[in-house]
């Protein structure tokens, strides 16, 4: 297994993912001890239980997401991907909202165009954005292109660094050559820069096994759905290029 994101080892990766699937273990736990709780009218924290079911899900939607990165960092096969994501979305549905989980739904989004997930999944993300009433430019371009959505919306949640991709899907419409080298410049000095906000940035350089993997997914999915010539970005790191190639 070769891996794609060379910033950890496979056993590190592997440690990773190992942890995670025990901290889901402990959480799924969690929620059954408290749904009892609920039943029986004990409340044994100052937040409500339902609140804190709540909460519960977002870790593990977030356990589950490191998962679904930290093997395809690794080199897992496509497949193994796929499985994973589906996962991811389903606990996606109870665990996250739009106000610290903006770039979660960029990722899912984006690698369910890439897999050509099935429409149920995009149904799923959709029915999330209406609920939250996420209002962005990019989020409705990858609804329009994954589902039935004719909102576009022309401000940016998060202008550094997504900004970039309203330049590169306004350049492919005249000029592919063009919006290809838009694409691979984000890639190159800003995407990465432009997440120096997050908790994940530089996490490679952490004395702590935390790296799960640097990914753009966005702009696999850029290319996708723009048709863009992207062997140029073949190697081209944080760019998901065997993502957007898994049929060939």
């Amino acid at each position: 297994m070769e891996l794609r994101d060379k910033l950890n080892s496979l056993e590190g990766y592997q440690e990773i993912i190992d942890l995670n699937i025990q901290f889901i273990k402990e959480r799924f736990e969690e929620i059954e001890n408290l749904k009892q709780d609920e039943k029986e009218g004990i409340q044994k924290y100052p937040k409500p239980n339902n609140e804190i079911i709540k909460s519960t899900y977002k870790g593990i939607f977030i356990y589950q997401s490191d998962i679904l990165i930290a093997k395809y960092s690794m080199g897992q096969p496509i497949s193994s991907i796929m499985e994973e994501y589906k996962i991811t979305v389903s606990y996606m549905e109870k665990g996250w909202n739009a106000i610290s989980g903006y770039i979660d739904m960029v990722w899912m989004l984006s690698i369910g165009i890439m897999l050509e997930a099935e429409p149920d999944i995009f149904e799923k993300l959709k029915s999330l954005v209406e609920r939250d009433h996420l209002n962005d430019y990019l989020i409705d371009f990858l609804l329009q292109n994954s589902t039935q959505w004719s909102k576009q919306t022309a401000k940016f949640e998060f202008p550094r660094p997504y900004k970039a991709t309203q330049d590169i899907i306004s350049l492919a419409q005249t000029d592919k050559t063009a919006a290809l080298e838009r694409l691979k410049k984000y890639l190159q000095k800003e995407w990465y820069r432009g997440h120096s906000d997050t908790g994940w940035h530089d996490d490679h350089k952490s004395k702590w096994n935390i790296h799960t993997g640097y990914w753009c997914f966005e702009s696999g999915a850029l290319a996708k759905i723009l048709g863009l010539d992207d062997t140029a970005l073949k190697d081209q790191p944080y760019y998901p290029y065997d993502m957007v190639h898994w049929k060939e």
